[in-house]
This record gives C-alpha cells, structure tokens and sequence, in this order.
C-alpha cells in the first residue's frame, strides 16, 4: 500500500500532486497504526527522545556539554559524537575516574510529558502491554502512578539480567522492560552498563530483544523516541533476527514545519537494523502524530505538557567535585575517549597537559597514572621507544609506592613493547610479574596478562607452552563473562595451532573469534583476527583468501590509525600477491609495508628487512618474467 516516496522527494520542486499522496499515505499509515493499538497488536519500542520535553538530555548533547566542561575544542569533540563509541562506554570512562552519581541523577528528575501519558493512556485501556525502552527514567512509571497503576499489582519492571530471565511473555501482565537498566536501581544500572561497555555477550537481555522483536510475541511495533545509535548490543540483537519478525513502524522525528512523508523501513542506510523488517518509516513531527494517535484512540483530554530542568547544574557539581582531586581529571577523562576511538595523537596532546598540571600539583600518584597512560598511546602509534621510557618510569614508581593495580597495567603495557622491540625476556619477566600481581589484586586483568604471556610464547614458536597458557586465560575468561578476552584467547590459540601446522583447527579457532568480536563490537579484537587468519592463510598457501581477509583487516587497521596492523596486512597482501607471481601487484603494497614498518621499528629491523627482501624478491620476478602473472 505505502510506496517509497523518498527519491521524489529528492526534486528540487513539490508538485501540489505530490504533497497530496504525502499526505494520504501518511493519514492512511497513522490510520493503521492507531487499528492495530485498538486490536491490542502493537507494543512500543522508545528512547531517549521521547523524554526530552520532560527536559532530560539527549545523548549527544550531555556528552558534548561534558566535553566543553572539559575545555575540549569543537573540533575534537566532534570526532567524538561522531564515533560509534556507546553512550554506555562515555559513562563508563568517567565512572572509572570519579563517581558519577551526580550525572546518573539527571535521569531521576523531570515530569511526565505527552508521550509518557499517551502510553500510560494506552496501557490503561488494556490496549499495550508491553513496553521495552533504553531510557533509564521512570516516567513512564510515573504516568502510570498518576492514572493510579500501581507498580507490582498493575504493572510489572524488569530491568537487570536477572530481572530479564523472568518475563513471561505468554502473560497478560502489563510490562516495562528498561533494557540498560534503570535510575531507581542504580547499583544494577551500573553493572548493565559496564557490561554494555565492554561488550559482554548478556544473554537474557539478548533474548529479550529477540522476543520482543518477535511477531509471535508482538504482531507490530511502534517505535519511538530512538537513534538507532547502540551499535554495541541492541542493534546487532535486532539485525540477528531472521524469522518471524513484528511489523515495525518507525517515527523519524522532523521539524515541526517539515511536510510529513512515509517510506519502507528497508530504505534509510545508515544506522538502520530493520532492513529485514516489514513496516514503514514514517518522517513526521513526534508532537503531531502524538496528537494524533492521542484524537485517533484515547478520544478527548489531550493537553499538551512539557517540563524543564537543570540538568547541566548537575553536571557542573559534578566536574566541581572531580576536580578536588586535581584539574587534571578533566585531561585524564578526555584523553581516555579519545584514546577509545582510536585518536591517540589527542590524546598524547591532552596526557602531556595532564601531567605538566599533576606536576605543577605535586600530584605524584595521578602524575604517575597519566605517564603510563602516554605511554600507551604513544605504543599504539609505534613509538616504542618513547613508550618504553613512560612505562618504564611509571612502572618503577607504582611498585615503589606500592599502587599494585597500577603497577599491573603499567607491566602489560611494557612488556607489550618490549615484545614489539623483540626483547623476549624483558617481556616475559614483566607479564609473569603482571600475571603473579593480577592473580593477587585484579582477576579481572589477569586474562590480559596470561594473554600476553602467551604471546611471547608464540613469536618464540613455542606453541605447546602458549596453548597451556591461553587454555587457562579462556576457562577464566568465560567464567566472568569476559567476551573481549574470550575473542582474543581463540585468536591467539588459532595462531598457536598453526605453528603446530594444524591449520583446519586454527582457522576455527580463529574464525571463533571473528565471530566473538563482531558480536560484541570489538572493533580492534576484529581486525586482530582478520590479520591473524591472513597469516594462517599465507602459511597454508591459500593465497586469494589471504588477500581479503588482510584488506578487511587493513581498513579496520586504517580507521583506527594501528600502524603496526597496518604494515603487517601490506606486508600479508604484497606477499600473497608475490606468491601468486603477480609481482606487479605485490610491490605496491609490500613498499607501503616497508614504509610503515621503517617509521614505527626503523630500517634495521626484522620486520623491516624482511619486507625489504621481500620487494627486492619481486623486483627481480618482475624484471624477469615481466608483468605475466603465474597461472
């Protein structure tokens, strides 16, 4: 019935024809919408936007208010809010710096607004039973109590893992399902989270999205309010879904004076996990169709309402109180973001602010943390040898005043550049001083550091030592639930099994960890894989499969700026080629990985030479058999 009026409304000019079918199918889709509700079909998917005229923020705009408290230029901020780093991972950073309660209040304040009470007028009618939502608020809740819906006796909420385990869908009672936990709880709110952070795999919340997307458990659903913007867990959840999905209708919210129009839920491209669904995006005004939804089936009372607060007061006590500790914090925080979407050269630029601001403090336990944490980035852009010295120093000091936490990271970290410097046995006496603190401080980093460990076991082709090793980091690292590790432990057993020249067992390790790290969003954790399943590639002679799993390695290797990544998937890709015998492809790339190799290690370096070898091999085929490629 509704077609996809998107391409016509790319013309530079309206015909009056037009406006009126915008017109009839989105009367005609408002109209069907409002039928299925009365049929009691439909449940309700929001986000945050449905609560903004109850003057609780958006996403973007807390994040970017935060960034200008923390002095960061627009500019900079941007590649921030333009990132896909999860809301859930921004809070995470600042809760592991400062207690965030002050920030998580923001989300306990406001009044109810029209759309909390149209869906608290639906669910008194019986109409909607089921509510799934992002928001952390109890708004809704709050219009229900105002209608005199009494949480536990008329209506049921369900938000924390345990909570999710619970929910009988085959039942009638009315369900508030807050999908990243909720203010009222903020002790469970915290660990939801964290866990979203990290991209751990959470079962029970997975299988809530699952069903609820269900037509099965909902015929169809309106969605409301939402960005599509959690790239992390939700959206992954809804694309997994292949059967039986509900019909789905989507208001895109638009300006008030926008003509409205409806298009197939399939169209839009980016930030779009319906494109399986059946349904219909429907760009309009979320105030006007609100109305009309509210004309259509709740008949008479409408009142529009709106609230305002001062959320940014919040904000500002906030950062007051972070900053007792030294100004610093506000360097500390930002040049973590940064440094999680992969800008680490900001992130230096605010470290070394930091630290000058520690010293001027006499600061010497945050002075210390920072140096580590350049460090770091510094070793993420292949500048070992200034990341020696910051981790180096930084480590000597945490022991000395006896921060173990610190003095843990601090290890992984240097033994990470000594391997890159392939200096073997300073690396492995620091991870075995990193896995003996870990095991007494820290379990959480202990898969790290066994992980590390068995790095060094492998790039001394000691395989049988690195499998023990990476046998006993995976056992603990599914026992917490800890997904990025699990990724990380089947890729390094994958590379393990290949030296052992078991190649069918390490690509399915490793193709494990593919699917680990796709699953959670780990983007880094993917491109790791896709190198590593390259070089298995290369070894097994498989030389076509090496080149596409080494490009798809090499742009995820580029977006986030991994150099050293970068040089080995060049290096992969010129090889493959070469090994083919067409040298005329493979000298490009295998000068690119030279070039990247000779900044990040220098010119005498093994990597560095065997590139070099390499390019001289494929000078002289291509010299000899010219530009013919061996069949």
């Amino acid at each position: 019935m509704y077609q996809p009026l998107a391409a016509t409304l790319k013309k530079t000019r309206t015909t009056n024809n037009e406006l009126k079918d915008f017109k009839q199918n989105t009367e005609e889709l408002i109209l069907e919408i409002s039928e299925k509700i009365k049929k009691r079909e439909t449940a309700i998917f929001c986000g945050a936007g449905i609560s903004y005229n109850s003057g609780l923020p958006l996403v973007n705009d807390l994040i970017k208010y935060v960034l200008n408290s923390f002095d960061v230029e627009d500019a900079d901020s941007n590649k921030i809010l333009n990132s896909d780093l999860p809301f859930e991972s921004f809070i995470q950073t600042l809760a592991d710096e400062v207690n965030i309660e002050k920030i998580l209040d923001i989300f306990a304040k406001g009044s109810p607004n029209i759309n909390h009470k149209l869906i608290a007028g639906l669910i008194q009618k019986g109409l909607v039973k089921t509510i799934l939502t992002t928001n952390f608020d109890t708004l809704i809740e709050k219009s229900l109590n105002i209608l005199g819906l009494i949480k536990g006796v008329n209506f049921q909420v369900y938000s924390s893992e345990n909570e999710f385990e619970k929910i009988d869908w085959e039942s009638d009672t009315i369900k508030i399902i807050k999908i990243h936990g909720c203010v009222s709880d903020k002790e469970k709110m915290a660990i939801t989270m964290e866990l979203v952070a990290k991209g751990t795999n959470i079962q029970n919340k997975n299988n809530v999205v699952s069903s609820f997307f269900s037509n099965t458990v909902n015929p169809s659903i309106l969605v409301l309010g939402y960005s599509c913007s959690d790239l992390f867990d939700i959206s992954p959840q809804i694309e997994s879904i292949s059967n039986d999905m509900s019909q789905i209708f989507f208001l895109e919210h638009v300006v008030s004076d926008s003509e409205p129009y409806v298009e197939d839920i399939s169209i839009k491209s980016n930030k779009n996990p319906f494109k399986k669904f059946i349904g219909q995006r429907l760009y309009m005004n979320a105030d006007k169709l609100i109305k009309n939804l509210w004309d259509l089936i709740l008949v008479n009372n409408y009142e529009y309402s709106s609230s305002n607060i001062s959320w940014k007061l919040n904000i500002d006590t906030w950062l007051e109180e972070a900053i007792k500790y030294s100004l610093g914090i506000k360097n500390q925080i930002s040049a973590r973001l940064f440094y999680d979407i992969g800008e680490y050269e900001i992130a230096i630029k605010r470290w070394e602010q930091g630290l000058s601001i520690a010293q001027s403090e006499n600061n010497q336990l945050f002075f210390y943390s920072q140096l580590g944490n350049l460090g770091m980035a510094f070793n993420a852009l292949g500048k070992y040898t200034d990341a020696k010295r910051c981790l180096e120093e930084s480590s000597k000091a945490c022991r000395d005043i006896e921060f173990l936490q610190g003095e843990t990271a601090q290890l992984q970290a240097l033994g990470n550049i000594y391997r890159n410097l392939g200096d073997f046995d300073s690396a492995i006496k620091v991870y075995n001083r990193a896995v003996f603190l870990a095991g007494q401080e820290d379990v959480g980093s202990l898969c790290n550091s066994l992980g590390n460990l068995a790095s060094i076991f492998t790039q001394k082709e000691q395989p049988d030592e690195a499998i023990k090793v990476l046998e006993q980091g995976l056992i603990l690292a599914k026992e917490i639930g800890d997904k990025q590790s699990e990724g990380s432990m089947l890729c390094s057993i994958g590379v393990a099994y290949s030296q052992k020249g078991n190649n069918p067992k390490a690509i399915q390790c490793i193709q494990e960890s593919i699917n680990i790290t796709k699953q959670i969003g780990d983007r880094q954790g993917e491109c790791m894989a896709f190198l590593n399943l390259s070089n298995v590639n290369l070894r097994s002679e498989e030389y076509d499969s090496c080149i596409h799993n080494a490009t798809i390695s090499l742009r995820i290797a580029q977006s986030f700026n991994l150099k050293q990544s970068v040089g080995s998937a060049y290096y992969n890709i010129g090889g493959a080629y070469f090994f083919k015998g067409d040298a005329k492809s493979a000298i490009p790339n295998i000068k690119k990985a030279i070039s990247v190799y000779a900044e990040i290690y220098g010119n005498e370096h093994r990597h560095t030479l065997s590139a070099i070898k390499l390019l001289t091999n494929s000078e002289i085929y291509l010299k000899r058999y010219g530009d013919k490629v061996l069949k």
